[in-house]
């Protein structure tokens, strides 16, 4: 490991929380222990960096746009139009088989 570079080992969840250094204004995250209020500052190495109150990560869009949707069916290789116009294809030929045994 690189020298400067500390290790950290993590056997539970731990929250990313963010903080601001008030000797030298530097803004960074660190992930720390739930309820921790101040943490060492990795630019000046200040320990009196505080915890800021942070926006939460805005919530995931239920539903998908048209274009949304097109796009993953093209990603998974699915195209249901295709689909759609090959069993209308399909039900015509049978109509048309039909149509002329029947008469």
């Amino acid at each position: 490991m690189p020298a400067g570079v500390r290790e950290r080992v993590y056997d539970c969840c731990m929250p990313i929380y963010e903080f601001m250094c008030p000797a030298c204004g530097n803004t960074f995250e660190e992930l720390s222990a739930a309820g921790t209020e101040t943490a060492e500052c990795p630019e000046c190495g200040s320990a009196e960096a505080h915890r800021r109150l942070s926006a939460p990560a805005a919530p995931r869009r239920l539903s998908m746009s048209p274009d949304q949707a097109r796009r993953l069916e093209d990603k998974r290789g699915i195209d249901r139009g295709g689909a759609k116009q090959r069993f209308k294809q399909q039900l015509a030929r049978e109509r048309r088989a039909g149509g002329r045994g029947g008469g």
